[in-house]
Parts: C-alpha cells; sequence; structure tokens
C-alpha cells in the first residue's frame, strides 16, 4: 500500500474493497500496531470509532481520566473520519499516529500534544516499519468532496460533502462573483457535457468581480473592517465610479 512498493497479497482485499472492510483492517492493524510498536500496553479493548462528521480532520484521539479508590485509571478513544479516510494506506497511517498520542496519555501519563513523549513513539514506529511514509504532525491529505462549488467569475472554488452552500446568498471571497454547484466527481468531463452538472469555460472578471478584484486589498488594508464591510465601501465605490463616468460620457464636446 505504499507507492513505489509492490502492495502485499494479504493487503489487495483491502484496497479494492476498503469501504467494507475498513472494520476488519482497523482492528488487524491496532493489533499489529500494538504488538510490534506498543509492546502491548495498550488496552486490546481500545475503542476506534468511525465518524462522518469529521470533514476536515482525519483522526483524533480523545483521551480520559478516572478517579477511583485512590487511583488513576486513564484511557483513550479514537475517532477516524469516513470522509477523509477512503483508502487503506491513510488509514494505516494516520491510525499510527493516533495511537502515539494513546501510548503517551496511557503509557507515559502525559499529554504533551505532538511533544517529545509522542515524536519517540512515532519514530519507534517507523523505525520499526520503515515503509511507513515519516508520521508528521498534520496530515496533507487532498480531500475529495461529493459537490464543488466554482466561482463563475474567478474559478476559485470550494469543496462540500453536501448541498450545504446558499449560491443564492454566498459569494466569493476574492472577487463577489457568483458559484455554481458541481458534482466533483464528473468535473473531469464536464466539458463534453451541458446543463448543472458541467464546468463552463472560466471568463474574466468584468465589471463589479473586476473592480473588487482591483481593489479589495487596499480598501481591506486602509480602513481595517471585515469582509462584509469591504465589500459595502466596493459597493458605494463602484457606484461612484459608474456616476462619474456616467457624467463624463454625457458632456457635450
Amino acid at each position: 500500500m505504499t507507492a513505489g512498493l509492490p502492495c502485499h497479497p494479504d493487503a489487495l482485499a483491502y484496497k479494492k474493497d476498503f469501504k467494507n472492510k475498513r472494520e476488519e483492517l482497523t482492528k488487524k492493524l491496532f493489533t499489529l500496531y500494538n504488538r510490534e510498536v506498543f509492546d502491548n500496553k495498550l488496552p486490546e479493548d481500545m475503542l476506534i470509532q468511525w465518524s462522518a462528521r469529521m470533514t476536515s480532520t482525519s483522526g483524533y484521539c480523545y483521551n480520559k481520566r478516572i478517579y477511583s479508590n485512590n487511583q488513576i485509571f486513564r484511557s483513550s478513544r479514537i475517532v477516524l473520519s469516513t470522509k477523509i479516510l477512503d483508502r487503506a494506506d491513510r488509514l494505516r497511517d494516520t491510525l499510527i499516529h493516533e495511537l502515539c498520542h494513546a501510548a503517551t496519555w496511557i503509557v507515559n501519563a502525559t499529554s504533551d500534544g505532538h511533544g517529545p513523549n509522542w515524536r519517540a513513539w512515532a519514530d519507534k514506529a517507523n523505525c520499526r516499519f520503515p515503509e511507513l511514509p515519516v508520521i508528521k504532525r498534520c496530515h496533507d491529505y487532498a480531500i475529495t468532496t461529493k459537490f464543488t462549488y466554482k466561482c463563475m467569475s474567478c474559478g476559485y472554488c470550494i469543496g462540500r460533502h453536501s448541498k450545504s452552500l446558499d449560491t443564492d446568498r454566498k459569494r466569493c471571497g476574492y472577487c463577489y462573483g457568483k458559484f455554481q454547484v458541481f458534482v466533483t466527481a464528473k468535473m473531469s468531463t464536464a466539458s463534453a457535457t451541458s446543463g448543472s452538472d458541467s464546468v463552463r469555460t472560466q471568463r474574466n472578471p468584468t465589471g463589479f468581480a473586476l473592480f473588487v478584484k482591483d481593489n479589495y486589498a487596499a480598501v481591506k488594508k486602509e480602513h481595517n473592517v471585515p469582509h462584509g464591510q469591504v465589500m459595502k465601501l466596493l459597493s458605494q465605490k463602484f457606484a461612484e465610479v459608474k456616476i462619474n463616468k456616467q457624467s463624463t460620457d454625457e458632456q457635450p464636446s
């Protein structure tokens, strides 16, 4: 499952049918990592859950401390994103990252984020499994969304997992252009189609959109106000420019 390396025969089934086999793969990976990296010091029944609500982070480790009979019991729960972890290799890499957090809490009895304890576990995992990518603080996965909102003036795109953007009210923050929603999977072949799922040829901004593009930064810097106020000021300035232009055009020669 690592780029440039042949895929192990046992991993092919999980790679080809990841969605239906991700629970099984999660258990196998946990058992492997717990034995080879964490010396079986993590509880065998550690709770690992999947969530469809996590759309910006691939995984998270929740730590809990319970006081009972003058003793402290530490536990961890890992939540993984179904939206981002859509491939076996992403699960493999994210799970070991979060398990390093769990080991820091349970084994080292501390919570230091991505500090020296977490780094030590991550380095041990990379040493034991050199075929793994270097375990980093944050993921850099390109997140695939079902829908893409594209500004029809400047081409800026926003990805969404649902049709949650009100295209009648929401405007592009760069040029104040209007968004149109597309099915992401169809965008690559959209040039051969028509209708709401196709992507129009990108146009250069004109009129107010061009005025915003040319003047937004200067107005923002001069007045230091929120985006909404900047757009109001730009709208007023654009109206003044139009009035002045009309007055000039109407002067007798």
